[in-house]
């Protein structure tokens, strides 16, 4: 039977997710316009993260996306600014929320 010790010491090799986080280093990087113009645009034509794809030209794996989704910050004065927009007096952000992916859909669907 193993030691109390030897247990613990294996129990720690096992991070949680947002211990596993700490161990990374992040790097920013700043490419010229119009690198990072094509960047973006073939990143989008493979669907990918830019950050995916500057790992996928290095030779580095991708996590696979678990929910593609775009995050939104909205301040105060946003999402006063949205809801005069869309002429809603009791403005929720599930409201709003709802507002913006409408418009957006109708934009990119040309009605």
């Amino acid at each position: 039977m193993p030691s109390a010790r030897r247990r613990s010491v294996d129990a720690g090799k096992r991070l949680r997710p947002e211990q596993a986080a700490l161990g990374k280093v992040q790097l920013h990087f700043e490419f010229q316009q119009d690198l990072m113009k094509r960047i973006r645009l073939a990143a989008a034509e493979q669907n990918l993260s830019y950050s995916d794809y500057v790992r996928k030209i290095v030779g580095l794996s991708c996590p696979k996306i678990q929910r593609p989704r775009i995050s939104l910050s909205f301040g105060a004065s946003d999402l006063e600014a949205l809801a005069e927009r869309y002429g809603i007096s009791e403005a929720t952000p599930q409201r709003l929320k709802q507002r913006v992916m409408d418009e957006v859909n109708h934009h990119l669907s040309g009605d």
